[in-house]
């Protein structure tokens, strides 16, 4: 193993990275406010200490040498690591404790993220990382400390409990429904409908939970998570089923429209899964009460 007066310093190899992004020893003292020969200095003894060459010198500029380019991504790899690591340790020193939530994007994005601040200024010494994923979730014995998950509705998942039933509701937006407006039922033959591809079978339930006789018009692109199809709503593509707790703010602002109040249970829940030792944590009781009040 190297000793430490024999690895480059931080500084050389920040002048490294600077001298290859620009491949220009005035631009990079310029990016990193020393002069051009301070520069030349730090590379010129990184070199020494390499003993091999990180660039080539030539009349009409400089460019990297082969070693020069093999040594770049490991360096910069390594650099970002130790910043991230520092940054994270700072972060951590303000809180007791870090919860680890895994949801799908759509629930994130579109209820979750909105209203996390409230679970912050409730408890400020838990910061909560959000991560995303979607599918049955094969081993909850990882880093994250709570996993939800929306599933076909069942009496029994290991490890999971029930937060709610997933209602949908059919959204417009106002321009789609100025243009060919949704006064009867009937007036849904006129629409075209964003396929899911997740859950290619809601359409389907959809005709038969209101007795739709009508050939459904289908939008040429299928979405696959919520927050797609929401965003293609605010597009004017066509209608869509979407979650009633994701989209009942932007309905009450009416900036999203339920014509004819049209709703649907589908057959999934939304459920909250947490590893048997991690169940009487501090962190994940207090969550799971709230998001469990939340959606309440």
């Amino acid at each position: 193993m190297l000793n430490m007066q024999e690895l480059p310093s931080i500084r050389a190899l920040r002048t490294f990275i600077a001298v290859a992004n620009h491949l220009s020893f005035s631009k990079a003292a310029k990016e990193l406010s020393v002069t051009q020969g301070a520069v030349s200095k730090q590379i010129s003894h990184l070199e020494q200490q390499l003993g091999q060459p990180l660039f080539e010198r030539h009349l009409n500029g400089i460019r990297l040498s082969s070693v020069g380019l093999r040594y770049l991504p490991q360096i910069a790899e390594t650099l970002e690591a130790l910043q991230n690591a520092t940054a994270s340790l700072r972060q951590l020193d303000q809180v007791d404790e870090v919860l680890t939530v895994n949801v799908t994007p759509s629930f994130a994005s579109l209820w979750l993220i909105p209203l996390i601040n409230r679970f912050a200024e409730a408890f400020p010494n838990i910061q909560v990382q959000l991560k995303t994923g979607d599918g049955p979730v094969q081993d909850i014995s990882n880093e994250n400390d709570i996993v939800i998950r929306c599933l076909p509705l069942a009496k029994y998942y290991e490890n999971a409990t029930l937060l709610c039933r997933e209602n949908l509701r059919l959204v417009a937006s106002a321009e789609l429904l100025r243009k060919t407006p949704i006064r009867h039922s009937d007036d849904l033959a006129k629409h075209v409908f964003l396929p899911q591809v997740t859950r290619p079978q809601l359409w389907e339930q959809f005709k038969t939970h209101h007795d739709i006789e009508f050939p459904m018009a289908f939008y040429g692109v299928g979405f696959e998570h919520f927050y797609m199809s929401l965003a293609a709503v605010e597009c004017q593509q066509g209608l869509a089923l979407l979650p009633d707790f994701m989209v009942e703010g932007l309905i009450a602002k009416r900036e999203l429209f339920n014509p004819l109040n049209i709703t649907m249970e589908s057959h999934y829940g939304y459920y909250i899964i947490v590893p048997n030792y991690k169940r009487h944590a501090r962190k994940v009781c207090v969550f799971n009460q709230w998001i469990g009040e939340m959606l309440s």
